[in-house]
């Protein structure tokens, strides 16, 4: 076992995943953030991160995966009832990820996405 393990009491990278939650938790929260789903309070043991739209499977999954304003917060329970889902129509999906690529993905935010990650 090494030092770090043994200090931890747990694999290091478990707990900085564990760090990384919590501290995005008390962001949330300080932030006024509640369940993007319900609106209601969120708790640490409920709370999850999720893609407001899908990103696997759309046109650019890196870039939608990474975008900060497609990602929120909600309670595990409402994100995976949210996932399970089936009453969007296909036709309904496809339109929501229209919309979005053209709110967030116009050719200057393109330009401006090339720029920051060229080299």
């Amino acid at each position: 076992m090494d030092k770090k393990q043994h200090q931890l009491e747990m694999n290091p990278s478990t707990a900085s995943n564990r760090l990384v939650k919590d501290t995005l938790f008390r962001l949330a929260l300080e932030a006024g953030y509640k369940c993007h789903h319900c609106g209601e309070e969120l708790t640490r043991e409920t709370f999850s991160v999720e893609h407001k739209v899908p990103w696997l499977d759309s046109p650019d999954p890196k870039t939608l995966f990474f975008d900060q304003k497609n990602v929120a917060f909600s309670h595990l329970q409402c994100n995976m009832a949210e996932a399970r889902r089936k009453t969007v129509s296909p036709e309904q999906t496809l339109e929501r990820k229209r919309n979005y690529m053209r709110e967030w993905r116009t050719p200057e935010k393109r330009r401006e996405q090339y720029l920051r990650t060229k080299n």
